[in-house]
């Protein structure tokens, strides 16, 4: 536990240093709500923020990945990561150790984008908010265990942080957040349950827009669970913190 809040405390300070950070995931999707909510409008008949604050909070909750994996990377490279293979810790206490600070990180992105979109653009929380935070950490879960899988399966920054935006982009535009899945091509549209982001999106878009409650999100909180599930498992054989990778930061 003690190693984990030293772990915790080194990341905070970490972002409080890197700007990027803060602009990719909180200035990026506000400016992505900001230039579509109006012409969602005319297009779904309702709200277009109703799209686009859902769509875009979803689809960068899961670039968090994106940063943990940068961080291991830093942490391969400062030297730190070998301190904490040296504690004796199990592969699973260092995996859970890496993802403790982006699994909050990520649950409070997607917090502060839902109410500053309800705040700037309209959008409308009318469900329950228990609903709404049970699928938020439902979602950051599912996120940074899908992030922890793709880190195992590289082993160089580059192509971690590459990977991480192809698996983002592409599964966040099947999966409706970037346009409602109605509006996609024919052949697209029944690979979109297929992805986690569809049901996420889904499921907000539910307790925001038609007031939805756990109840009624249920099976979207049980796809998202399974998948966050198998990932974590998966996650956890496939992490091995004593692989060799090239730690060049640029």
């Amino acid at each position: 536990m003690t190693i984990t809040w030293a772990f915790v405390r080194k990341e905070l300070a970490t972002w409080r240093q890197d700007p990027t950070l803060f602009v990719f995931l909180f200035a990026a999707p506000l400016l992505m709500q900001a230039l579509l909510s109006d012409a969602f409008s005319g297009i779904i008949g309702g709200t277009g923020a109703n799209q686009t604050v859902p769509g875009f909070t979803v689809m960068f909750g899961f670039y968090v990945m994106m940063f943990m994996g940068t961080s291991h990377y830093r942490e391969h490279a400062s030297g730190a990561w070998s301190l904490v293979k040296a504690s004796g810790l199990s592969r699973a206490t260092m995996a859970i150790q890496l993802a403790i600070p982006y699994f909050v990180l990520s649950s409070a992105q997607m917090a502060l984008l839902i109410l500053t979109g309800w705040w700037l653009f309209g959008a409308t929380i009318n469900g329950s908010l228990l609903a709404l935070a049970v699928l938020i950490l439902t979602i950051a879960w599912a996120a940074i265990a899908l992030g922890l899988v793709l880190i195992s399966l590289t082993r160089n920054v580059s192509a971690m942080q590459n990977l991480c935006q192809l698996v983002v982009l592409g599964m966040g535009a099947v999966g409706g957040a970037v346009v409602p899945v109605r509006l996609m091509p024919a052949w697209d549209r029944p690979l979109a349950p297929l992805t986690p982001q569809y049901w996420a999106v889904d499921g907000m878009q539910q307790v925001l827009a038609q007031r939805g409650g756990l109840v009624s999100i249920g099976p979207n909180l049980l796809v998202l669970a399974g998948w966050a599930c198998v990932l974590s498992i998966i996650a956890t054989f496939a992490f091995d913190p004593g692989s060799q990778r090239r730690v060049a930061i640029r």
